[in-house]
């Protein structure tokens, strides 16, 4: 499978925030397109909305990938897919590249909204926590606020079909297939006033052994952001996390000419270093935002849904 990148054109000397997101990497079915279209576009909209009033970047990505965990067309929130016991379990993680700080959750069962929960990690933890799973997690966020719903709130009739289908299958490993669904969000954005922070969030791979952790709460391989640079990422979550894809991306970022062939490098890379049971290259997407004004995304899957905003220009999303 090629890999596909593309650097978005930004005026010269345009210094005004910047916004990318992603709704997955992988072969997303006509049927489905619309949907995430629409997925796409509602997170544009509110992620504009936020940088119009001068919001930091930190709070734009939380509330953009927020939006997406809410809309139901991506693996996320209230459209992740099951583990092979029926269950739901969110993991996500942010990272604010003015100050370093990033929080991350895994495992959770009964919020809909883990990107928020990860933030309050960030910024409620003291430093004593960066990464938390499971029911500490969700003490946690209940005692600072989030509430939780009844699991069976966050299953959604399309991936109790998935997960039906799937249990009757004799062979599955998510890695040997674009059609499994990788709708893992994700948000990266430089504000108004230059600082970078990157977003990611997931239901995980379908059928998956309950209590797998991917790369999305992982900083570094699902997402990462510093004061030069911001990624997040999407596809297979093993590989990703191998190869540290979001934290080489970002801290390359400033030595590369060009974003893009960065982007591109490091997919290659990818599929060069991992590869599935069956021989199959690890594959995946990236979305890239740089202090400097670059901004790009990369898959090496049939289709990646992503979108884009800048000041003065209308939202625009491609699948």
């Amino acid at each position: 499978m090629p890999t596909h990148t593309d650097q978005l054109p930004i005026p010269a000397g345009y210094d005004g925030p910047i916004l990318l997101v992603h709704g997955g990497a992988w072969d997303i079915p006509d049927k489905a397109l619309d949907d995430h279209r629409d997925g796409l576009r509602q997170a544009l909209s509110r992620g504009r909305t936020l940088l119009e009033a001068g919001a930091p970047a930190v709070e734009v990505v939380r509330e953009v990938v927020a939006t997406m965990e809410a809309h139901g067309a991506f693996d996320a929130g209230r459209g992740a897919v099951l583990t092979d016991q029926g269950t739901v379990e969110l993991d996500a993680g942010l990272m604010d590249g003015r100050t370093h700080t990033f929080g991350a959750v895994a495992g959770l069962t009964r919020f809909p909204h883990p990107i928020r929960i990860a933030d309050t990690v960030r910024t409620e933890g003291q430093g004593k926590v960066r990464l938390m799973m499971g029911s500490g997690a969700e003490v946690f966020a209940e005692r600072h606020g989030h509430t939780p719903v009844d699991p069976a709130m966050l299953i959604h009739p399309r991936e109790q079909a998935r997960f039906e289908a799937l249990r009757e299958a004799a062979r599955y490993h998510t890695s040997d297939s674009f059609r499994a669904p990788r709708g893992t969000v994700g948000c990266v954005v430089r504000d108004g006033q230059g600082s970078l922070a990157a977003a990611t969030s997931t239901g995980g791979t379908p059928y998956r052994p309950a209590g797998r952790v991917g790369d999305s709460p992982l900083p570094g391989g699902g997402f990462y952001a510093t004061s030069h640079a911001a990624a997040s990422a999407t596809g297979w979550g093993e590989a990703i996390a191998t190869v540290l894809l979001c934290g080489r991306a970002v801290w390359e970022a400033g030595a590369a000419n060009s974003a893009e062939e960065l982007v591109r490098v490091r997919l290659q890379h990818m599929a060069q270093t991992v590869q599935s049971p069956s021989g199959a290259p690890a594959t995946g997407g990236i979305i890239l935002v740089t202090k400097d004004g670059q901004a790009t995304w990369g898959y090496s899957t049939p289709r990646m849904a992503r979108g884009c905003w800048l000041a003065g220009q209308a939202c625009n999303v491609a699948i």
